[in-house]
């Protein structure tokens, strides 16, 4: 049985039970992380797949529609019917089914066409909250702000809202809801309010859906309006002095749309200039002359003795300025040069008490190769490797800085997004 065909499945694993091997395959190499180590199970698998790491990871490898999909799941009701996805995406009904099968062979999506799920993670990193906007610019549900509300409160709104009153706080904010997702009962609502209040939702609408009361004289002349507004939950009071557009607002005033501008099809490439293929191939030639040259000057100068390494390990900001100064060229382009010398494996610790930088014996072995395998073995391990020259100089999770040839620059995804940078080159 394939993905398609599967019969209610209750949860990620049971989904991924009824794949196929080329299904399950086709997973692990998208999501080549999920085997370390080596799952025993699919319910392992499931987890896995699930943890919080290994989804925004995931995430991070989606085009932009496929991406703006889940986005789309995430403020939808859950679970989401196709149908009801299509209406949030106007415009990508083409893309569509692609976008939701990817996001299914990647395991970030589960469940029948007509119960459509995002992964629990998935779901609680695109939805949107106070502390993290989502991309759709879209606020929080009116359940959601009116959470703690008194219950005479949300009577006194569905008064005001010219709806009969419920017998408790869950059916009055479920009333409120279906008259701010109806166009035509929202718009007679709006027909009576203040010039200035729809202003203020025309300014809230495409996001952020959160506004500040202001002080003094601005709140004086915004208090009637938006107390309008308050007055039937269409702003709900989040913090002191602050509001926010409920989601169910924001979407009808929309016409139903999660994002402003969806983006089906990726942009044109459009060439700046044009070169004769006998100049590429020079200059190509050149810098890749260039590159090995620069490799030996600089391991060169460490034969006889290299700088000292750091008690915490890397290098000496004073050491990486000289090196700047001996290749001629900034330092940040200086630490590119040593990372790669280092990840090609011509540079080294020489394990002394006196702990040094110093060539490798491959340097030895490098310097006798013809000047294209010198080069190969530099673009290879450029390629293949995992540490990021640029983060020298930052500062990791705990204030430490980040020196040259120092720990904490590897990044796992960076030969990973090499590689699909040249592909798309």
């Amino acid at each position: 049985m394939t993905s398609g065909s599967i019969d209610s499945p209750r949860t990620l694993a049971d989904e991924l039970r009824s794949r196929s091997d080329a299904e399950l395959s086709e997973l692990l190499r998208a999501r080549p992380d999920l085997l370390s180590p080596l799952p025993g199970d699919l319910s392992q698998l499931a987890t896995r797949a699930g943890a919080r790491t290994s989804v925004m990871r995931a995430l991070e490898h989606l085009d932009t529609f496929t991406l703006q999909t889940a986005e789309a799941l995430a403020i939808a009701e859950r679970p989401c019917s196709q149908h009801a996805l299509t209406a949030l995406l106007p415009g990508g009904e083409e893309r569509l089914p692609e976008a939701l099968a990817t996001l299914r062979s990647r395991a970030l999506l589960w469940g029948r066409a007509d119960a459509l799920r995002l992964v629990r993670v998935a779901q609680e990193l695109l939805a949107p909250s106070a502390g993290r906007p989502s991309a759709t610019g879209l606020g929080p549900t009116l359940a959601e702000a009116a959470a703690g509300m008194a219950p005479s409160r949300t009577q006194a709104l569905l008064t005001a809202c010219g709806l009969p009153p419920t017998h408790d706080p869950v059916s009055a904010v479920a009333a409120l809801g279906a008259l701010f997702r109806d166009p035509e009962r929202l718009a007679a609502l709006l027909a009576d309010a203040p010039e200035a209040a729809r202003s203020a939702l025309d300014r809230l609408t495409w996001g952020p859906p959160y506004g500040t009361l202001g002080s003094g004289a601005e709140a004086a002349r915004s208090g009637a309006p938006l107390r309008w507004l308050l007055d039937r939950g269409l702003l709900m009071p989040t913090q002191p002095g602050t509001v926010v557009l409920p989601r169910e607002v924001a979407l009808t005033l929309r016409g139903g749309r999660a994002h402003r501008e969806p983006r089906p099809q990726p942009p044109p490439v459009v060439a700046v200039a044009e070169h004769a293929a006998e100049l590429v191939d020079a200059t190509a030639a050149g810098a890749a002359q260039r590159a090995v040259d620069t490799v030996e000057e600089l391991l060169a100068s460490w034969e006889h003795e290299g700088p000292p390494v750091l008690r915490s390990g890397g290098l000496g900001v004073r050491e990486l300025k000289r090196v700047a100064v001996t290749l001629d060229v900034p330092e940040p382009e200086a630490v590119f040069w040593l990372e790669l010398a280092y990840a090609a494996g011509l540079l080294a610790s020489d394990d002394e008490a006196d702990e040094r930088y110093a060539p490798t014996p491959a340097y030895d072995d490098w310097l006798a190769a013809p000047t294209g395998e010198r080069w190969l073995r530099l673009a290879t391990a450029w390629l293949a490797g995992t540490r990021v020259p640029s983060l020298v100089g930052t500062r990791d999770g705990k204030g430490r800085l980040l020196a040259a040839l120092g720990g904490g620059l590897d990044r796992g995804p960076a030969a990973a997004l090499r590689h699909r940078a040249l592909g798309l080159l």
